[in-house]
């Protein structure tokens, strides 16, 4: 059967608590055992063995001794203390009260039943045939022993069945606690890992709506300032200048991302929702020479600092589209304020696209899962060579 040995927190709490109860247990049942050979003058080596055994106990199995060490010591502990109970009986049988107590200890530190079974009927006929013996093997009083030591076995073997039963329980107890906690670890890093793929789609998100999309600017300014520095010197400033306003807005995206603050601009506070679109609605106009336009209808409401980030993104995203594919020669966009919601179109005049299933690049599913955030929906509609139009609509 055995103590729960392992290094389980409750298996060893259980198993010292059983260890505890056994030591001072020990000790008053020799006390008793002591003051019964004391009225039938008994040699002192009786009383000398009847101090050992539960000094014995308590050296072999101290407080703080290695659990893993727990049955090997107490089946050494056996050994010794049936060895002492037999001579006790050899000079007086009865009221030998410590020697019960080696009943649930047998079933406790030996771990086969039937082997701890045999051991306590060899410890109580032994006993027993003394009984017997000093009785002169009278009938009644054979009799009367053979009872008593049926009963004592099988109480014993109850208690130990009992012993067992509570020993099983903690151990599944602790099994299932064992359990929980990897559960828990795994779920901690599920959750952990999720985390971490959630943030690099953000910032994947961020950066291709923010930096990819502003030195894609720069470039086409560049190139565009390249091929006029030798015939038109004032559109070559021109759009050198708009280079250098575009670098400083990503430069000031670039450390906003570092800081972990979100977009450098867009969150209300800074700028006006309307005046940053019409800005940057206006910056394309400039940048790309065509026909840009904003306006805004409807009665202007608050808008949370998110909702304002995702319009600016869904804006930005659309418009370099427009600035890469469209070949556009003018731009409309439209901000309107609903009753329950507020909705952002932007058309322009390109050669379009098939936006059939399948169609549409990392842009469109950011902007998509943008918009999820905030329980927004976006709708796209184009047709080769008459242009597109995308509108986004979120709840106020």
């Amino acid at each position: 059967m055995g103590i729960p040995g392992d290094y389980d927190p409750e298996e060893r709490a259980f198993g010292t608590r059983l260890l505890t109860a056994y030591r001072y247990a020990y000790f008053v049942l020799a006390a008793i055992t002591a003051a019964e050979f004391a009225g039938h003058d008994q040699p002192i080596w009786c009383f000398v063995v009847i101090a050992a055994l539960p000094v014995a106990f308590w050296v072999m199995l101290p407080p703080g001794v290695d659990p893993t060490d727990w049955d090997r010591r107490g089946r050494a502990h056996l050994l010794v203390a049936y060895a002492g109970v037999i001579a006790l009986s050899a000079s007086r049988p009865d009221g030998i009260l410590i020697m019960y107590l080696l009943m649930p200890l047998t079933f406790t530190f030996i771990e086969a039943m039937t082997g701890a079974l045999l051991a306590c009927i060899c410890l109580f006929g032994v006993n027993g045939a003394f009984q017997a013996r000093q009785a002169h093997w009278a009938p009644d009083r054979v009799v009367s022993l053979l009872i008593e030591v049926t009963v004592v076995l099988g109480f014993s073997f109850m208690m130990a069945r009992l012993i067992n039963w509570l020993a099983d329980r903690v151990e599944e107890r602790g099994n299932l606690v064992r359990e929980l906690e990897a559960t828990r670890a795994e779920l901690a890093d599920t959750h952990h890992e999720a985390g971490v793929r959630v943030e690099r789609e953000r910032m994947a998100r961020e950066i291709h709506d923010t930096l990819a999309q502003g030195f894609t600017s720069i470039l086409m300014l560049i190139q565009a300032a390249g091929i006029t520095v030798d015939t038109d010197a004032e559109a070559t400033r021109k759009r050198l200048d708009l280079a250098e306003r575009v670098a400083r807005d990503n430069l000031a995206e670039a450390r906003a991302l570092v800081a972990a603050q979100g977009p450098a601009e867009g969150e209300g506070t800074i700028e006006p929702l309307a005046d940053l679109l019409g800005r940057t609605v206006a910056g394309l106009g400039e940048e790309l020479e065509m026909a840009a336009t904003f306006k805004v209808s409807g009665a202007e409401h608050e808008l949370s600092s998110t909702v304002q980030v995702v319009l600016v993104r869904v804006l930005q995203e659309s418009l370099a589209n427009i600035r890469k594919h469209a070949e556009a020669g003018s731009v409309t966009v439209e901000l309107a304020y609903r009753p329950f919601a507020t909705r952002l179109t932007v058309t322009d005049d390109g050669r379009g696209f098939d936006p059939g299933p399948g169609k549409g690049g990392y842009g469109l599913t950011g902007m998509r899962a943008r918009l999820a955030q905030v329980g927004g929906e976006v709708e796209l509609h184009s047709t080769p060579g008459r242009g597109t139009t995308v509108r986004v609509e979120v709840p106020q």
